[in-house]
């Protein structure tokens, strides 16, 4: 959108809602389907719902969606987002030192209170079933607490100028509100650099060219975040999720599976045909008159209604069945002819079936950069080297969609140092991009763990003298032993000061024997409490 559009219209909130109008319309009707259709995936609702299967409404008509969507993305949350990410601050000079300790402690306190890493992991879930996801940062009411939310994505968007940077000019959050079905008001929150509007409508959204008739505005008020608050995530440049690429395979591989149970189904119900005489016959029934008996035709027999037939159950687990004689040819030889009994069902090449299904499996996985874990050769004792192979392809994937999230981290971190420099928080006068860029945030992708390989490395590491500081030591043992790196540092300080104070005492003669030694006073002997742990005191 032109810069110089939006100034125009950026302080005349109707004016700013029509133009933010055309953009959720076209939210509305060209992203929102897409974006369910891909959270529907997800919840495995997936298309072979709506498949009309065989036109003979006799036949089995199963619609089986797999949660191979629901995999892949768990997958993928748990391997980024697994590992808290880590943030340090690092000082630019000493003159930054007293900033970077109080940027540090209001980080910690931030992501505590505001359950940050849960928003990461929700975030990271959105990244991968729609290729987008959104968070806000906003002031708990009647606080100056910061907080932080994860935003639906197909009830929000980002408007960018049309700068080679693309910077956020605004950004839209719609719902709805009522009691279920009734009362309903579309809401509307529209966020700049430096204000907040509130609108709402009722009935839903405007159905008009002209919405500004049927939205009323309500309020406005200030914020102080120096940016645009609401985020953008993108899982890739085209914002397309990590399976949406496999819909195809997705459902090739749904209606082979229904096609399956369909037939399993059927082959069960299959039809049974049988031909000869039966044993087992059933009485006919005749015509009757008024007073029982029966009615003659003019062939002098009984007039027959319902003619004798095999007496077929299907509860019936045997039938008795007899060979008969009929004449065939000109000179009417007579020929004995066997019953026969058997079930009418199409022939099925399970073994064709199951090359099909795998195939349409290692191409969702080989595509899609997910490890197959049923593989037989990704096994748990392979090799580092061989392990590090089958991770090659997401190992790239990662990568990019780190360089992505990193971004959107630091819009989101922007928006914190803003305010805690606006509200005092931050000590001095501080340029909030600079204060920004101290902080690196370290991701850690969450793989099985093999503490015997880590600790060789640590080993081999740390008998390399200047390779390694000790802090990174630490950080690296910290996967074996569950304790940061920092709280480690905090217990061998701690040591360290216990045992300088026993060392001063026993020095001084301030403990045990020393102490006789160095005063000439005569120990003193709890004669109490030796009888007492002999059983022999006072009873």
């Amino acid at each position: 959108m032109p810069i110089g559009f939006f100034n125009a219209v950026r302080d005349n909130p109707m004016a700013l809602y029509d133009v933010a109008y055309k953009f959720i319309r076209h939210h509305v009707d060209h992203e929102v389907p897409r974006l369910k259709e891909l959270f529907d995936y997800y919840l495995a609702e997936n298309r072979i719902k709506s498949w009309e299967g065989s036109p003979n409404p006799e036949n089995a008509h199963n619609q089986v969606a797999s949660s191979f969507a629901r995999y892949i993305t768990n997958i993928r949350v748990g391997y980024f987002m697994g590992n808290d990410i880590q943030y340090k601050v690092v000082k630019g000079d000493d003159q930054q030192e007293s900033t970077a300790e109080t940027l540090d402690d209001l980080i910690q306190h931030y992501n505590q209170s505001s359950n940050a890493p849960y928003t990461d992991e929700m975030l990271k879930k959105d990244l991968s079933i729609t290729g987008r996801a959104y968070d806000l940062v906003y002031v708990n009411e009647g606080e100056t607490t910061l907080n932080l939310a994860k935003v639906d994505p197909t009830t929000a968007f980002v408007v960018y100028d049309d700068s080679i940077k693309a910077k956020p000019l605004f950004a839209v959050r719609y719902y709805q509100t009522g009691v279920l079905d009734d009362d309903l008001q579309e809401q509307y929150e529209i966020y700049t650099d430096n204000t907040l509007f509130h609108y709402h409508s009722n009935g839903g959204l405007p159905q008009t060219n002209a919405p500004e008739h049927a939205v009323q505005f309500d309020s406005q008020e200030p914020l102080f975040f120096g940016r645009v608050p609401l985020t953008e995530y993108k899982n890739n440049d085209e914002r397309t999720g990590d399976w949406e690429t496999e819909l195809d395979q997705l459902d090739a591989l749904d209606k082979a599976i229904s096609t399956m149970a369909n037939f399993q189904e059927d082959f069960n119900a299959a039809a049974m045909v049988i031909t000869g005489k039966f044993a087992d016959m059933t009485e006919p029934k005749y015509l009757l008159d008024k007073e029982g008996k029966k009615v003659l035709g003019k062939d002098g027999q009984p007039v027959i209604l319902e003619p004798a037939h095999p007496n077929i159950k299907p509860s019936n687990r045997m039938f008795y069945l007899k060979p008969y004689v009929v004449s065939t040819g000109l000179n009417g030889q007579r020929q004995i002819v066997n019953p026969t009994l058997q079930y009418v069902t199409k022939q099925y090449d399970a073994n064709g079936w199951q090359t099909y299904v795998n195939f349409l499996i290692n191409e969702v996985h080989k595509y899609t950069n997910t490890p197959n874990v049923n593989d037989p050769n990704f096994a748990s004792n392979a090799s580092g080297v061989a392990m590090s192979y089958k991770l090659w392809g997401s190992d790239q994937e990662r990568k990019i969609q780190e360089s992505l999230y990193k971004r959107g981290l630091h819009a989101r971190l922007s928006a914190c140092v803003a305010y805690w420099d606006k509200i005092n928080a931050l000590p001095g006068t501080n340029d909030v991009s600079s204060v920004v860029d101290m902080i690196k945030p370290n991701f850690d992708p969450n793989l099985p763990k093999n503490d015997d390989a880590t600790a060789q490395l640590l080993q081999i590491l740390s008998s390399i003298p200047e390779l390694e500081s000790q802090q990174t030591l630490r950080e690296i043992a910290e996967r074996i032993t569950g304790v940061s790196a920092d709280d480690e540092q905090q217990r061998i300080e701690d040591q360290q000061k216990y045992e300088a104070e026993q060392a001063d005492k026993y020095d001084n003669g301030d403990t045990g024997i020393g102490n006789v030694f160095a005063t000439g006073q005569q120990a003193v002997v709890d004669h109490q409490g030796q009888e007492d742990d002999n059983g022999e005191g006072d009873k």
